[in-house]
């Protein structure tokens, strides 16, 4: 294995706590204009043909004060413009099948004389259910190279994993697929596509080869693209398992590919650069975990790449896969759980908001609807914590904002935060109150500075919505599972913790279940999105400083009319 480790990657690795430091301990920070940095999300390979990711949205969603905006078709990726289509090329995971079954989906073949030919016109069935639903805004994701371009295939559960054998022969078939694009998008849409060349490659895992040999395939397959599709952008795998620490350490063998070298290799390559167009990890964490540490982290990584490689200054920091990760529990034989309820809503908006103070301009989510089956077999989408939340920030975008931090620290160690964003004569405060220790569920007082752009709310009266324990949908789910005996052991035990409906319910009965109270919930849903005036005991406003009353795990906002409407 190739590790090439310069002396300029230890000094930002001895000061990157120095370059975290603006980022962390000031009660109030301007965000400026709050854009959509979360409407990007994913579609998965080998579904593509299904639409994996296009959903129904339910209709409790378009009503109540925050109403989802729906496109104007059956199914769509929630809160979502643009999409990553992973293994797309084909690659699958030949695992429990004929390898043969699997290998005729690839987009590309070995003949009998050896000859690679092209299976071309499986990829517009691929593309057209999110093109029909208008998602030409698209990253298309070069990972799971074909089997028949290795010299040894090798596979994991998510596909082939091994680099082309033949650089030509790879070359030639990017500029191929390349060219199918244009063919099914027209030029001008194709152009504005961008290209990730891996899934995680760091690590043996998921890329069998060494840093050199990455280092040639990401090199021929960026040229590829550029010689057909001249302004498209191409972007390196998202980094797993993101640290300077994992990153720098010559002897970590789970990194393989140095993406900090491979960054200077690409501007330094001669005769032109090698594009390299974002810098993108993934992100996953789970009840417990500390946002701000977390956010820290991401931001020592994305200063350092721009330390390194000064061209990198200014460009996008992206994090393409997010969200609570419930297998890593299991890794270490620990409880798992999705958390879709107010725990996990709680936890979600803190570690966006923090990454949003890190500088994050991208963020990929997954579905935010929780799916089963009712008694008639109708598949039914329930909207998950995730989804309050993003209805929530819906409403904030293109407002200034700020992130404002609590006056004092919470004497049960409850992680305050919230958003605040001016809208014309309305301010919309998001407040976030998450305890890393889930059965902490102290109800507190906290204070937090406001900015002085904000400073004119005193004796106004706001009105607010709230996702707790009462209010959230599938926190309510539960208790009924729980009422109804149909609640799976590890559960039972575990009243702290929260899983997806087909996660926590004993079979095909809790769907059931379920299903005969969905009009209850629906409404429930709809509810916690209604604004309501705010008991003027819970809050208080001056001038200066707003205090509030929270539990933990919450997620509560105030609307306030600034211009002194009531």
């Amino acid at each position: 294995m190739i590790r090439i480790i310069s002396a300029g990657f230890v000094a930002v690795a001895m000061n990157v706590a120095a370059l975290a430091e603006r980022s962390t301990g000031d009660a109030i920070v301007p965000l400026g204009k709050l854009d959509g940095f979360w409407r990007y999300s994913a579609a998965l390979g080998p579904f593509h043909e299904e639409g994996q990711g296009l959903d129904v949205v339910p209709d409790c969603m378009s009503q109540g004060d925050f109403p989802y905006r729906k496109r104007p078709y059956a199914r769509e990726a929630l809160f979502a413009d643009h999409l990553s289509m992973v293994r797309i090329l084909g690659g699958f995971s030949d695992e429990g099948k004929k390898g043969a079954v699997v290998q005729q989906r690839d987009l590309a073949y070995r003949d009998a004389s050896g000859k690679i030919l092209y299976r071309m016109e499986l990829l517009a069935p691929r593309l057209k259910p999110y093109l029909e639903s208008e998602y030409t805004n698209l990253t298309i994701v070069l990972d799971n190279v074909p089997w028949c371009f290795p010299d040894k295939p090798a596979s994991v559960y998510l596909g082939q994993k091994s680099p082309p054998r033949d650089a030509q022969e790879w070359s030639a078939f990017i500029q191929e697929v390349c060219r199918e694009l244009v063919r099914i998008m027209g030029g001008e849409q194709a152009n504005r596509l961008r290209f990730r060349v891996g899934t995680e490659n760091g690590s043996r895992k998921r890329f069998d080869g060494t840093h050199a040999d990455y280092v040639r395939h990401y090199g021929n397959t960026a040229a590829a693209v550029r010689s057909i599709l001249p302004n498209a952008q191409v972007g390196c795998y998202n980094i797993s398992g993101v640290s300077m620490k994992a990153m720098t350490d010559s002897h970590n063998e789970s990194h393989n590919v140095n993406a900090f070298e491979l960054a200077k290799h690409c501007f330094s390559a001669s005769p032109q650069a090698i594009p390299f167009d974002w810098v993108a990890y993934s992100r996953y964490y789970r009840p417990g975990d500390d946002p701000l540490t977390h956010a820290r982290t991401c931001r020592e990584v994305w200063d350092a790449f721009e330390n390194c490689v000064p061209e990198l200054k200014g460009g996008s920091r992206e994090i393409q896969e997010f969200g609570i990760a419930p297998w890593g529990e299991v890794d270490k034989g620990t409880f798992a759980s999705a958390e879709p309820g107010v725990l996990g809503a709680a936890l979600t908006c803190q570690m966006m908001l923090r990454l949003r103070e890190a500088g994050i301009d991208r963020l990929w989510h997954w579905s935010v609807l929780d799916r089963y089956r009712n008694a008639a077999n109708k598949l039914v989408n329930v909207p998950t914590g995730e989804a309050w939340l993003l209805s929530i920030l819906e409403s904030m975008r293109d407002g200034e904002s700020f992130l404002l931090s609590p006056v004092q620290e919470s004497p049960h160690g409850t992680r305050h935060l919230a958003l605040a964003a001016r809208l014309g004569d309305r301010v919309i405060i998001l407040f976030s109150s998450y305890n890393p220790n889930a059965s902490m569920h102290a109800s507190e007082r906290a204070a937090f500075n406001l900015p002085p752009q904000l400073e004119s709310l005193a004796n106004r009266k706001p009105s607010y919505v709230r996702l707790d324990w009462e209010s959230s949908v599938h926190d309510t789910i539960r208790r009924d599972l729980a009422a109804a005996k149909l609640l799976k052991d590890d559960f039972v035990s575990r009243p702290d913790r929260l899983g997806i409906i087909r996660q926590m319910g004993l079979d095909r009965e809790a769907e059931k279940l379920i299903g005969s109270k969905q009009d209850a919930y629906d409404k429930l849903w709809i509810d916690s999105l209604t604004l309501k005036p705010m008991d003027s005991k819970s809050y208080s406003i001056s001038s200066r400083t707003l205090t509030i009353n929270l539990a933990a795990p919450e997620l509560l906002l105030l609307s306030i009319d600034a211009d002194g409407k009531k």
